[in-house]
């Protein structure tokens, strides 16, 4: 379909294209990651459904649904029929136009005459009038011949603009996505957090519980009672905390799905574990990166729309033929169109601009520097594109040798809990190294199940710095 609407343009809109023909620029591109002895190559299948590696069904239904009813993509899909309608205007730009019309004219004319030569005497003038009716029909024809191109680059900046919001939308789904994600793993955390809580805080009351019956035999003080109380009060304080923050983040998931706040919190009233990927982030080429990214590729394409408004502005130095045409009936009469009043006519104009007082030179000049603008910002993308996948790289490899050291010192922890309660209830040590053993192994959960989120969140980061998410992308290709 696109070829013949180009072969129909190449008919219709004869010569040559001034400006600037386009072409990608190159840029410099690492050959390799710095980041990568951690990781395995995958297929591409990954990238576009990469939620998939934490085989989570619940994750997969919520990107489901968040594909389908986001508001944001919703938008994004009408700027690009936006886009379209706008091509379909450039190109009827282009096109020679027909119009059907009536009209009626009345006009008045001033006249001389001779006197003799109507029988009034000789010598001298006389001045009469004359009305006249004038009655016209048919159809008109108007072309202005793109002879240098100037609606040809104006339709490339309409087809790279439409690009550029197809692109826009393919990185408003790669965040979509990667939102919902987050978002689901802070509930995970934070319901695993509530957990951790409440099993602290329980074991805490068993302690303060033999503290208490230590007290009435008369082997303890008070104020270990009072501090055993204190430790259970302070664990238990942080539930209202964790809920919150889970209520949020539910919250702001069901905003992604295009749903009221809460819509959404039946679905988490069951705790999960944090998901985890099966196969981890991949590592390929930084040269795919450029390929796979919305963002580079909608800048890629906003400079192609930047190179093709310099022909645009280019084509207005030189001069324009219009074509003008009419076909159809005149006569005096209203009631009398008759085919003895046929009528038709042709006409053409030349026009080109001498002195404009550098205007339009100057308008060259300010979309030449709209295409430098355009030129440094792909490339600040593309170094901005790099640095987000190296910083996911270090930041998802150093958090998976934080989160093995982490679960060290939760066993450890662990066991510290249970060698300071056989001591103190030996009366071998005080009920202080009790209350910072039990502190020690709710903080050491704590960090552990932090760091199971982070492992998690930064694979999520990865990927969507990879550009992964839109492979599949339903974009509906309805064009001219």
């Amino acid at each position: 379909m696109k070829s013949v609407r180009w072969l129909l343009l190449g008919l219709l809109l004869p010569g040559c294209a001034v400006g600037p023909d386009y072409v990608r620029p190159d840029v410099a591109v690492p050959s390799f990651w710095s980041e990568t002895q951690t990781l395995k190559a995958v297929s591409s299948k990954t990238y576009a459904q990469w939620w998939q590696t934490f085989d989570d069904p619940v994750l997969d239904r919520l990107m489901r649904d968040a594909i389908a009813a986001n508001l944001d993509l919703q938008q994004a899909e009408a700027r690009i029929r936006e886009a379209r309608t706008q091509r379909v205007q450039t190109i009827a730009a282009g096109l020679p136009t027909l119009s059907a019309g009536a009209n009626l004219n009345r006009r008045r004319n001033a006249l001389s005459f001779s006197p003799s030569a109507s029988g009034f005497g000789t010598g001298g003038f006389g001045i009469g009038q004359q009305i006249i009716d004038i009655f016209q029909m048919g159809f008109d024809a108007q072309w202005e011949v793109d002879l240098f191109g100037g609606v040809r680059r104006a339709l490339e900046v309409a087809e790279a603009n439409i690009e550029v919001q197809e692109e826009n939308r393919r990185d408003i789904l790669v965040t979509l996505l990667a939102e919902v994600a987050r978002n689901y793993i802070d509930i995970r955390n934070a319901q695993q957090l509530i957990e951790v809580t409440r099993s602290n805080a329980s074991s805490q009351q068993e302690t303060l519980e033999l503290v208490r019956a230590r007290r009435q035999g008369g082997l303890t003080s008070e104020l270990e009672v009072a501090q055993a109380d204190a430790q259970v009060a302070a664990t238990s304080a942080e539930l209202p905390v964790l809920d919150t923050s889970k209520k949020q983040a539910v919250h702001a998931l069901s905003i992604l799905l295009g749903r009221e706040p809460g819509a959404l919190l039946s679905r988490f009233e069951a705790s999960r574990p944090i998901p985890a990927a099966v196969n981890p982030a991949p590592a390929d080429l930084p040269s795919e990166l450029l390929r796979r990214r919305p963002d580079v590729r909608r800048t890629e394409r906003q400079l192609a729309a930047a190179s093709a408004e310099i022909g645009v502005a280019t084509a207005e130095l030189y001069p324009k033929v219009n074509l003008a045409a009419f076909l159809g009936l005149q006569n005096s009469r209203i009631t009398d169109f008759t085919p003895i009043g046929k009528s038709w006519s042709m006409a053409s104009s030349l026009s080109m601009p001498i002195f404009n007082w550098g205007k339009l030179q100057a308008n060259i000049k300010a979309k030449k520097a709209l295409y430098e603008q355009s030129f440094f910002a792909y490339r600040t993308t593309i170094l901005t594109a790099f640095k987000e996948v190296e910083d996911a790289l270090a930041a998802y490899a150093n958090e998976q040798e934080r989160r093995r050291s982490l679960a060290r010192n939760v066993e450890a922890s662990r066991l510290a809990v249970d060698l300071a309660k056989e001591r103190y209830f030996k009366g071998l040590t005080s009920f202080l190294d009790v209350l910072t053993a039990e502190k020690a192994l709710y903080q050491a959960q704590s960090d552990f199940l932090a760091s199971e989120a982070e492992s998690a969140l930064q694979l999520v980061a990865l990927y969507k710095a990879l550009g992964g998410g839109w492979q599949q992308d339903p974009v509906t290709e309805n064009r001219f």
